[in-house]
């Protein structure tokens, strides 16, 4: 996954992340896997990213999100959340509402 990807990927997570709490003062790692699984499958029917970046990119998303909540999260569950989302071919279509 090349740095532009992960540019691309830092700043929809940083917005959406912004939106969300900003109205619903929450963001868990249900919403958190709501949306990367929706803005990861997106982005591959879309041919913004190729379906072979998704494990990397998922993981990177999930590592976004624990360093946005202190780091609590392990290794060995960052890995099982990433591989979750990257088995996960739903799209909700309220987050790429709010996305785009």
């Amino acid at each position: 996954m090349d740095i532009l990807l992960k540019k691309k990927l830092e700043e929809a997570f940083e917005s959406y992340m912004y939106s969300f709490y900003t109205e619903f003062k929450r963001f868990s790692i249900e919403d958190f896997g709501t949306f990367a699984t929706t803005l990861l499958n997106y982005y591959i029917n879309n041919k913004s990213i190729d379906a072979v970046d998704k494990p990397e990119a998922s993981y990177h998303l999930t590592t976004l999100y624990n360093k946005g909540i202190g780091n609590r999260i392990t290794e060995e569950h960052l890995q099982i959340i990433a591989k979750a989302i990257v088995e996960d071919s739903s799209i909700d279509f309220l987050v790429v509402q709010r996305l785009f």
